[in-house]
């Protein structure tokens, strides 16, 4: 399956956090968006699977792992939910569960 079947479930995502937003700085937020958006544009690529996909959200949470869970700010912390978030869909699409 192409990764880019997922963007209309990552939009949605970031469709919500815009809707959700309270006009005022939201580090949380923001790294929800960053996240998504950088899955989003990996997606968007013709060649890449979801495996590639997942792949490549793994290694984005990989790279931050020389942070301790104590250390880490808010815009850490949205940036891991959103990269989880897109596993949590690409393990929905795999296993033909309802959105």
């Amino acid at each position: 399956m192409l990764a880019m079947e997922l963007i209309p479930a990552i939009q949605e995502r970031i469709e919500e956090l815009d809707a959700a937003s309270t006009g005022g700085p939201d580090p949380l937020a923001s790294g929800r968006r960053a996240a998504l958006w950088r899955a989003q544009q990996h997606a968007a690529r013709v060649e890449h699977t979801l495996e590639d996909l997942r792949a490549y959200c793994l290694e984005s949470l990989r790279s931050r792992k020389f942070l301790d869970e104590r250390d880490e700010n808010d815009y850490l912390r949205g940036y891991r939910q959103g990269f989880q978030a897109v596993l949590s869909e690409i393990r929905r699409v795999e296993t033909g569960g309802a959105a």
